[in-house]
């Protein structure tokens, strides 16, 4: 028997693609219209199939379609939002240009990314003829100002993958069922532009310990995003899930079962020699002279990527402000680090302190053993 409701589903996936396309590019009001012709059309193919099954499918493609039309407002050149009532923006699709080979340090981190997320992208035909499982979740944790974000936004670079960064601000909201629903718009967002990578920032925000959430809204949240990465809404082929904290301990742990979270990498602060790439990166630029990139390593132990950043920038004010009063201008040398760094301390030693407090007391330092014996290596250098 022939299935006279196939040309309008031929259609109107037609019409999906194009809105989609139009979408990407930004133009939401062509992406609007066209999504609701798609409804349309699946609307009428569900009318004219005799299969109960079809029937149902198409009307769920239509209300799909229908509801992503009703959502969409008119061109706003970034973001859109999810709700007219709710004011929550969904986060925007990027193509990262920037690579590993911009990050300093973290090479064991870099290996154990690549090993996890850029190798499955390049070569999906042998992850699957050896059945290894792709769109599992990544957890990056450690120090803050450690470059958790940047390499995140690298290795999608790296994939050339569609990366949307999901924050706090993304996601929470005052209106009911609005933060359950952000999360699983940026999961179908994920999903819909595979290959892609779906990063969640301050994971531990959204993903908290549900014992210790005293709300409904939390424990909704936290159900909604483990359902998601359980991947009940369906497949989520060529799509992977990357997350960052500095409070890893803080999490729900049945975010940390496999098939959610299943990897934990440490990214620490940088060692000796990812602080003189580090140093040499934020130098690139800018007129240095004699500059001895050994010792600033030395003179940096303990120190954060962020800080180290900091002090590239404060070293390279002290010779501008002297041309801004009239001197002759020159370059950044030595003795303008040595200034810098007299005054400014690592930001870190707060936080490791907190860190083992916060690890001992959740019982759980086999599962932070890196970050453990990072620490500890660390008090006995005198890092901080």
């Amino acid at each position: 028997m022939t299935d006279k409701g196939l040309p309008f589903v031929s259609e109107g996936s037609g019409y999906a693609k194009g809105a989609r396309k139009k979408e990407g590019l930004g133009n939401y009001d062509d992406a609007r219209k066209l999504y609701l012709k798609a409804a349309k059309s699946f609307l009428q193919a569900s009318k004219l199939s005799e299969s109960a099954k079809e029937i149902k499918l198409r009307r769920g493609l239509a209300e799909t379609f229908y509801s992503k039309s009703t959502s969409l407002k008119s061109e706003r050149g970034g973001k859109v939002k999810a709700k007219e009532g709710g004011g929550n923006e969904v986060a925007p699709i990027e193509k990262p240009k920037v690579k590993f080979s911009d990050v300093g340090g973290l090479f064991d981190a870099k290996e154990e990314i690549k090993k996890a997320i850029v190798y499955p992208f390049q070569h999906p035909e042998l992850y699957e003829m050896y059945g290894k499982k792709s769109g599992e979740g990544i957890l990056l944790y450690g120090p803050p100002g450690c470059g958790k974000t940047f390499i995140a936004r690298a290795t999608a670079g790296e994939c050339d993958a569609s990366f949307i960064t999901l924050k706090v601000s993304d996601v929470l909201s005052k209106w009911l069922g609005e933060s359950e629903k952000n999360v699983k718009e940026a999961f179908d967002s994920a999903a819909k532009y595979a290959p892609s990578i779906l990063f969640f920032d301050e994971i531990d925000a959204i993903g908290a310990k549900r014992g210790w959430s005293q709300s409904d809204h939390g424990q909704r949240l936290v159900n909604e995003l483990l359902a998601q990465m359980d991947g009940i809404e369906g497949s989520r082929e060529k799509m992977l899930i990357l997350a960052a904290t500095n409070a890893p301990w803080a999490m729900d742990p049945a975010l940390r079962r496999p098939g959610r979270f299943s990897k934990l990498i440490l990214l620490p602060n940088p060692d000796h020699k990812a602080r003189k790439e580090i140093f040499k990166l934020h130098i690139k630029n800018r007129p240095v002279e004699d500059l001895d990139f050994e010792e600033l390593a030395n003179l940096t132990s303990g120190y954060s990527s962020a800080d180290i950043a900091q002090i590239c920038s404060e070293a390279a004010d002290i010779p501008l402000e002297d041309a801004l009063q009239g001197k002759e201008p020159r370059k950044i040398t030595m003795n303008d680090f040595e200034k810098v760094l007299e005054a400014r301390k690592s930001s870190l030693t707060p936080w490791f302190r907190q860190a083992l407090q916060e690890i001992k007391k959740s019982g759980e330092e086999d599962i932070f053993e890196p970050l453990v014996n990072q620490i500890s290596k660390g008090v006995l250098r005198g890092d901080f």
